[in-house]
């Protein structure tokens, strides 16, 4: 191109959710490295194509074409990275002088796999991409510098891929502009924006690769700058935000950084809700840190990542028990004051077995008021996926959508307790995870002695023996968890429009579980009034209206105040039976209305279209 040439750049990111809106930060960023580059003023346009999950492949391919860019970069992640094998075909049909460039962290350190994978694709950036896309720009315009000559590519070069040596890190968040700050930064349609105070994490868990940057130096941004990012998503009324921190608290001056989210929502009523990965061994600081956003009236889920309670497991994943005690005692004190701490497991850890998993599941449901679960991927680049041999692990790949491999089997896990964890975390998932059963499955183990895990199991063989079609639904994802012995995403948000979408009969369907599962009367009918109040907090379909605002109260008539039998269970003070002393009350609820139109992607919404208690009267 000619000096005066001004080369078009289109940036792709297709998220994994199909409502929610998230900031698409990496591609943000990107475009804001671009328009900041001197070398490149008034000499580049730039165009950001975010797509939601399910967008079709000819709105993508047509959306990018409008803007007949020269150099395509495209985002890529486990979920969406199979769908641009789809789509680049069409791409490279409708634009077949463009340069294609795969960045991002599923295929970062990848590049001979992807480009001898997609013929499509022409480079692939390792690494952080914010000055790299500039010198592929640059290169492009001017052929300075040499493709040779830019760190951190793989690149095709007649018939050989040629990758250059690692580009290193940047030193500070400084060295790049922000993503917030760029001219004309729309952010009209975001329902979560992606913010980052600083970038890199000092441990190395096995199983997390997190863009290259695991045990290494935080790389950090100056507090005045989050705080004018802060300042741009408070004035555009952005409800959420997800700090992208790999250990948020892990710094003093995390507890600044808490400070500055508090003033931005009392100055603009938003953000009210923020988003963290906790530190996982720095309790005093955590604690402080929760202290200002809950007198801040700002909302935030915490997770203590222990991710297993078996040592030999921990141990193989590269962590330890440094700082576990700690944050235990801080969780425990929040949940005795009536806060919310969950924990997280993840379940297939090689060293780990099937009954060390339900023993950690078991403990962990009776003192935490909610449980995080996932299956074990084995991601690209992590030390899992190095020690693959030594640790006898065999993988899967049966989900065509994403590319994630599975696990089969490994020397603590065999297929057939492979098969039954899984089918745990599915039984959860529809039990607990919903809500449909929150309480219920607490009852059932305090009061009838059962164990949790006996109970998961339980349910899934009682909805397999049933006829009716709510059960039949929920047979047919236990049946497809046993005839691919892999964890399926949709799996979550397909049991719970199962569940949603006929609440009356899975109210029902609870009851008749209950009836089966204990003989002892007292616990039995205690259970069943769990299930009544658990049920009718669910989402509703059934409500009409606009959604945005518009509520609908009901009310539950009960013999005694379940709402704060259900509240004991959940801060692990376990009321003991007969808890019918107490005079018969009225509940009135409060749901959100609009739910109907998100049933089909139930996981992405459902926690904020639950109900919740307004107040209880005594009648």
């Amino acid at each position: 191109m000619t000096q005066a040439a001004r080369l078009r750049v289109s940036l792709v990111d297709l998220s994994g959710e199909t409502q929610v809106f998230y900031a698409p930060l990496g591609i943000m960023l990107l475009q804001a490295s671009l328009e900041a580059d001197e070398r490149l003023a008034g000499r580049v346009e730039v165009s950001l194509h975010p797509f939601l999950a399910g967008t079709s492949l000819a709105a993508m391919a047509q959306t990018i074409a409008a803007t007949t860019p020269d150099l395509i970069g495209l985002s890529c992640q486990g979920w969406n990275v199979a769908t641009y094998r789809q789509l680049l075909p069409t791409l490279r049909q409708l634009l077949p002088e463009a340069t294609v460039v795969l960045g991002g962290n599923h295929v970062s350190h990848q590049g001979d796999r992807w480009l001898r994978q997609l013929a499509e694709a022409d480079v692939v950036v390792s690494g952080e991409g914010e000055r790299t896309v500039c010198d592929l720009v640059c290169s492009l315009l001017d052929n300075k510098p040499r493709l040779s000559e830019i760190p951190g590519i793989t690149y095709r070069e007649d018939d050989e891929l040629i990758t250059t040596p690692d580009r290193p890190r940047v030193s500070s968040l400084e060295e790049l502009p922000s993503a917030y700050a760029a001219p004309g930064v729309d952010l009209d349609l975001v329902d979560v924006a992606l913010v980052e105070t600083d970038r890199g994490c000092p441990y190395h868990c096995s199983f997390c690769y997190w863009g290259g940057a695991v045990g290494q130096k935080l790389t950090r941004a100056e507090l005045d700058r989050f705080e004018a990012e802060l300042e741009a998503i408070g004035k555009a009324g952005i409800g959420t935000i997800f700090l992208c921190d790999a250990n948020f608290g892990i710094l003093r001056r995390d507890v600044e950084v808490a400070r500055m989210i508090v003033r931005i929502r009392e100055r603009y009523g938003s953000p009210h809700t923020v988003h963290v990965n906790w530190a996982k061994n720095h309790a005093t600081t955590v604690e402080e840190i929760l202290a200002v956003l809950r007198a801040g009236n700002v909302h935030t889920n915490v997770f203590l990542a222990l991710q297993t309670m078996s040592r030999p497991a921990l141990r193989l994943a590269g962590r330890d028990e440094r700082g576990r005690a700690e944050m235990m005692d801080l969780a425990h004190r929040i949940i005795s004051d009536g806060g919310q701490v969950g924990a997280e497991l993840i379940f297939g850890l090689p060293g780990e077995t099937l009954e060390e998993f339900r023993s950690a599941y078991d403990e962990l449901l009776l003192s935490f008021p909610s449980l995080l679960l996932h299956p074990l991927w084995i991601l690209p680049n992590t030390t899992y996926d190095a020690d693959r041999q030594a640790l006898g692990l065999v993988t899967i790949r049966p989900d065509p959508t994403v590319d994630y491999e599975g696990v089969l089997r490994h020397r603590t896990l065999s297929v057939a307790d492979n098969r039954a964890g899984l089918r745990l975390l599915l039984a959860d998932e529809i039990l607990i995870g919903s809500g449909y059963a929150r309480t219920v499955v607490r009852g059932m183990a305090r009061w009838a002695g059962l164990r949790p895990t006996d109970i998961l199991s339980a349910f899934a063989r009682f909805v397999g023996d049933r006829t009716d079609v709510l059960s039949g639904s929920l047979a047919d994802a236990f049946d497809e968890i046993d005839a691919e012995c892999y964890f399926h995403r949709r799996l979550r948000s397909q049991v719970r429009s199962a569940v949603y979408g006929d609440r009356a009969t899975a109210g029902e369907l609870l009851l008749a579980f209950i009836d089966q599962m204990i003989n002892e009367s007292n616990a039995r009918e205690a259970c069943r009034h769990l299930a009544t109040y658990d049920s009718a907090l669910l989402p509703r379909t059934d409500l009409d209206g606009a959604e945005g605002g518009d509520t609908a109260d009901s009310y539950l008539a009960m013999p005694y105040d379940i709402h704060a039998v259900a509240r004991a269970f959940l801060t692990r003070d376990a009321p003991l039976l007969p808890v019918d002393r107490e005079p018969p009350v009225r509940i009135r609820l409060r749901h959100p209305v609009g739910f109907a139109r998100h049933l089909r992607d139930a996981i992405d919404l459902s926690a904020r279209w639950s109900g919740r208690v307004v107040d209880v009267t005594r009648m």
